[in-house]
């Protein structure tokens, strides 16, 4: 498999070019396994924390993945984050705010993405006040609010 989430398929005869969907496997998930993964960042370990990241940065709709997120970004403020984790997820996250993309308990997300770079995260909040979408409007102005702001740098 390739970073590009393609995948090579030869047997001596042809060869053909799957396109895989990156994270496929979350978007099967269910609430049981969904809890199972918020519980693990309880007593976090490395490759607990990397499904965990791997989950939030997916781009699932199952039963339950809003909640989970939720979840998971609650927990996951707690866990010590390497430099590529908070980076992919700050992106995630204040992309899925710009573009509109996100789902139930946002605001969860949206807290994480703070916590990880509150002054950048402000940032993109001012652009998305401009927003044609009104869902995004809404969460904008909330982490603009004074109480966010003035924990800014």
């Amino acid at each position: 498999m390739s970073k590009k989430g393609h995948f090579l398929y030869e047997d001596g005869l042809f060869s053909c070019l799957f396109l895989v969907r990156p994270h496929a496997e979350f978007a099967t998930l269910t609430k049981r396994e969904l809890h199972e993964l918020a519980d693990g960042l309880l007593v976090p370990e490395p490759l607990i924390i990397e499904r965990a990241v791997q989950f939030m940065l997916a781009d699932t709709q199952g039963l339950w993945h809003g909640r989970a997120r939720a979840m998971i970004s609650r927990r996951l403020k707690h866990c010590s984050l390497g430099r590529t984790h908070r980076t992919q997820l700050f992106e995630c996250i204040t992309g899925r705010l710009s573009s509109g993309q996100f789902s139930e308990q946002f605001k969860d997300q949206l807290r994480l993405a703070m916590h990880l770079d509150l002054a950048r995260t402000l940032e993109v909040c001012k652009k998305a006040i401009g927003s044609k979408k009104l869902h995004v409007q809404r969460y904008a102005p909330w982490a603009l609010s004074p109480e966010h702001e003035q924990n800014a740098p």
